[in-house]
C-alpha cells in the first residue's frame, strides 16, 4: 500500500514536533492578542482565484461536487481569513486574527515541500502603520527563535520603491514586472544563468544587470531613493532596531507580483538558508479591493512548519524528553505516585511495565528515555529515589520532594 506522490504520514517523532510549534504558536497569540480561528477548508474556486488567478487550478485540488459548483481545497490561510473579515463589517478595526492548520498544493514535490502540510498564519486587518508591521516581524521572530533557531534574519522590502528605481534605471519599463521577477531569483540561480533566461524573453543584457545590481544595494540605496513611500519602511527599521529585530533591508525581495502591495518580507536561517525561506509576508491590500473591502487595509505572515522542522538543529525548547519510571514489585505503588506526580508538572513520563530492575532499565533505552528514575524499596523508605543519566550512566541520589526540580534541571541542562 503506497500513498499518492507528494503526501507522506506524520510519523510519532515529527508530529510530536509539530505539535510542539501549534502549542508555541497558540502561546505566542495570546501573547500578541492574536484571535484564532481556522477558515473553511473547501472554498469556492472564484475565491481561490482571487489570490492565484485564472492559473491557480493548475497548482491547486479543484473539482466540482455534488451540486455542480466548483470549488477547491485551500491552498493557504490568508485567502479564507481575509474572505471571512470582508465578509464581516460587524468586526471591530483594527483586528488580528491568526490560525495554524493544513492545506493542499497541487505543486511539484520536492526537499522540504509536500502536497499536504501545516502553515502557521497571522493577518492585520484595518491598520498599516509600521507598529503593525513591527508587531507581525516581532511574533516571526519569537516563533522561530522559541522553536530553537538561533540564526533567525528577517529580509524586508517594499514593491513601490523597488519599482521606482527600476523606473528611473530602466528604458524598457514594460519589462519591469520580468525583471522584478529576476532579482527575485538572485542567490537561488547565477547571474549568468538569469541573464541568459531573460534574454531569452527578449530583455537586453543591461537592463537584467541593472537591477541585479539593485539587489546588491540595500539600505545604502533606500537611503539615495527618493520615493515618497519609503517613510514606511525607514519607520519600520528604526522601531525594528530599537527591540533589536534581526532584520536587514534586501531590495530583491519582491514576492507575488499580482497580490502584495507594498511592504515584503522572508524569513531564513542563516545556517540553512538552502533551505529557503522560512516564513515570508507583507501588505496586501489588492486581495481587499478584490473582495470589495477598499477601505480595510491588509497585512501579514505564514510559515511552513516542514521547512522549520529541517531548519531545527535541536528539540524544541518544550520538554519532550522522555522520563522512565523504573521499579520492583514491593514499591509499585510509591511507582504510580510518582509518575503521577511527574506527569502533573508537566514532564514527560512513562511506567515501567515489568518489576525486573535489568528488564525496566532495558525497556528505557529501547525508548529512548534520557533519564531514568529507580525507585527501589531500601532507598524509598528514606524518601529518596535514584535518578540514572542514560546517556553516561551516572547515577545519583535525589529526595522525592525534590524530584520534580531536579528532573527539570537535568533535562534543561542537557537540551
Amino acid at each position: 500500500m503506497s500513498l499518492p506522490r507528494g503526501l507522506r504520514d506524520y510519523e510519532p517523532e515529527n508530529y510530536e514536533k509539530l505539535e510542539l510549534i501549534r502549542s508555541n504558536f497558540v502561546r505566542l497569540s495570546k501573547i500578541y492578542n492574536i484571535k484564532l480561528m481556522e477558515p473553511s477548508t473547501i472554498e469556492l474556486l472564484e475565491t481561490l482565484q482571487a489570490k492565484g488567478g485564472d492559473d491557480i487550478v493548475n497548482e491547486i485540488y479543484e473539482f466540482t461536487d455534488k451540486g455542480g459548483r466548483r470549488v477547491g481545497l485551500r491552498f493557504d490561510l490568508t485567502v479564507g481569513i481575509t474572505r471571512y473579515v470582508c465578509a464581516r463589517r460587524d468586526l471591530p478595526l483594527p483586528i488580528k486574527l491568526g490560525s495554524f492548520a493544513s492545506m493542499w498544493r497541487y505543486d511539484e514535490p520536492q526537499f522540504g515541500r509536500y502536497r499536504w502540510f501545516y502553515q502557521w498564519d497571522a493577518e492585520v486587518y484595518g491598520d498599516k502603520s509600521s507598529e503593525s508591521y513591527v508587531d507581525i516581524l516581532s511574533f516571526t521572530n519569537r516563533m522561530l527563535s522559541d522553536a530553537g533557531l538561533r540564526d533567525v534574519q528577517i529580509e524586508i522590502s517594499d514593491r513601490r520603491i523597488v519599482e521606482g528605481i527600476l523606473k528611473s534605471r530602466i528604458k524598457q519599463s514594460e519589462y519591469i514586472p520580468e525583471l522584478m521577477r529576476a532579482m527575485d531569483k538572485l542567490g537561488k540561480k547565477t547571474k549568468e544563468q538569469i541573464i541568459a533566461e531573460y534574454a531569452a524573453k527578449g530583455i537586453d543584457e543591461e537592463s537584467v544587470k541593472e537591477a541585479l545590481q539593485i539587489v546588491q544595494g540595500g539600505e545604502k540605496l533606500l537611503s539615495e531613493s527618493q520615493d515618497k513611500s519609503k517613510q514606511l519602511l525607514e519607520s519600520i527599521i528604526d522601531e525594528a532596531k530599537s527591540i533589536s529585530l534581526p532584520l536587514s533591508v534586501n531590495l530583491g525581495i519582491v514576492r507575488g507580483l499580482d497580490y502584495y502591495s507594498d511592504i515584503v518580507f522572508e524569513v531564513y536561517s542563516t545556517e540553512r538558508r538552502e533551505i529557503g525561506a522560512l516564513a515570508g509576508g507583507g501588505g496586501y491590500d489588492i486581495l481587499t479591493n478584490i473582495f470589495k473591502r477598499p477601505d480595510l487595509g491588509a497585512l501579514g505572515v505564514a510559515g511552513g512548519t516542514d521547512r522549520l522542522l529541517l531548519a531545527l538543529n535541536k528539540a524544541l525548547k518544550e520538554n519532550s524528553k522522555l522520563t522512565y519510571i523504573v521499579w520492583t514489585e514491593e514499591v509499585k505503588e510509591e511507582a504510580i505516585k510518582i509518575v503521577n506526580l511527574l506527569r502533573e508538572a508537566g514532564i514527560c513520563a512513562e511506567f515501567s511495565r515489568t518489576d525486573k530492575l535489568s528488564d525496566g532499565l532495558s525497556q528505557a533505552e529501547k525508548r529512548g528515555a534520557w533519564v531514568s528514575v529507580l525507585v527501589l524499596p531500601k532507598e524509598i523508605r528514606k524518601g529518596e529515589v535514584k535518578i540514572k543519566l542514560m546517556e553516561d550512566r551516572s547515577e545519583e541520589l535525589v529526595p522525592v520532594e525534590h524530584l520534580v526540580e531536579k528532573i527539570k534541571a537535568t533535562l534543561n541542562s542537557n537540551k
